[in-house]
């Protein structure tokens, strides 16, 4: 079950959870030591606690192979400490936009994962290994969550060598965040075969996206999931009260295309999301060229 599959689904069901967010709740419920977890309960908060309506019961039987058969299964492969997981990369050029699309992002995903693994629960025993890293995690959380008001924040100019600086210190962020998500996996995978009771645990809380995340952005209502000349893209429209609307399109791989210009309504960034989509189609379906990894 490749991310483009995943994607089309949560397309066609209207999912609101963002496919880079549900990746990592799995993840990190299937990382989590508790033993009632269950795959059917993550796939029903993402679409906030319930299934969507089917037209029929082979519709719903799809949805439920593809995500818990094909999409959990394949990320449960990211327990064997020979395939590691490593947060998706995408091309992302070092414009103030763009590097404010890619944090957002990744604090969205270190809070998803950590949603994941902590579950319903706000605290919950953690052996010290994966404590540890679920502190490092806040830690790059809030850093990621920390720049988001500073990139939208137009009325302070940024040098261009600071926005370079800014996306090699995310690059640098990224490979710690994964050093640590993996510790968890290991970590919450030996204590299950050994039984948490008999080994030494911390009590550890959650951090959640709604913490830091947000500062008072407002989201367009015109924000959605849409399928045009079979592309299939993310739509977000976002702005603060000191700046005009920030257009950012992904597309099914991941990729975050951010606009360099704001727009002055959030009817003229849905235009022109349309207008490239409709031009210029083949620009989603592969990496943005002349970019660096992120």
């Amino acid at each position: 079950m490749t991310d483009q599959q995943v994607q089309a689904l949560l397309t066609r069901y209207a999912c609101p959870t963002s496919l880079h967010v549900l990746r990592m709740r799995f993840l990190g419920a299937i990382a989590s030591p508790r033993f009632d977890v269950s795959p059917m309960r993550v796939v029903e908060q993402a679409w906030g606690g319930e299934l969507p309506e089917f037209a029929s019961q082979d519709d719903a039987e799809e949805l439920i192979q593809a995500l818990v058969a094909g999409f959990w299964n394949r990320l449960s492969e990211h327990q064997n400490s020979r395939t590691p997981f490593r947060l998706p990369r995408a091309e992302v050029k070092p414009t103030r936009q763009a590097l404010l699309a890619l944090a957002k992002t990744r604090s969205q995903e270190l809070a998803g994962f950590v949603d994941g693994l902590f579950g319903d629960e706000e605290e919950m025993d953690l052996p010290e290994k994966a404590h540890e890293a679920v502190n490092v995690l806040a830690e790059m959380h809030a850093m990621f969550a920390g720049a988001v008001p500073l990139l939208v924040d137009e009325s302070t100019a940024v040098a261009q060598r600071e926005l370079n600086e800014l996306l090699r210190n995310f690059q640098k962020l990224a490979i710690t965040a994964d050093e640590a998500i993996n510790r968890v996996i290991q970590s919450c995978k030996r204590a299950r075969a050994r039984h948490i009771d008999s080994m030494t645990v911390v009590p550890s809380r959650r951090f959640t996206a709604e913490e830091s995340d947000d500062h008072d952005l407002i989201y367009s209502a015109l924000n959605q999931t849409i399928t045009r000349n079979g592309v299939t893209v993310e739509v977000h429209i976002y702005k603060d009260d000191s700046t005009d609307w920030i257009l950012e399109v992904v597309d099914a791989a991941g990729n975050s295309h951010v606009w360099d210009h704001q727009f002055s309504t959030d009817q003229a960034a849905f235009d022109e999301a349309m207008r490239a989509l409709d031009e210029e189609p083949l620009e989603f379906m592969e990496p943005p060229a002349g970019s660096s990894l992120n």
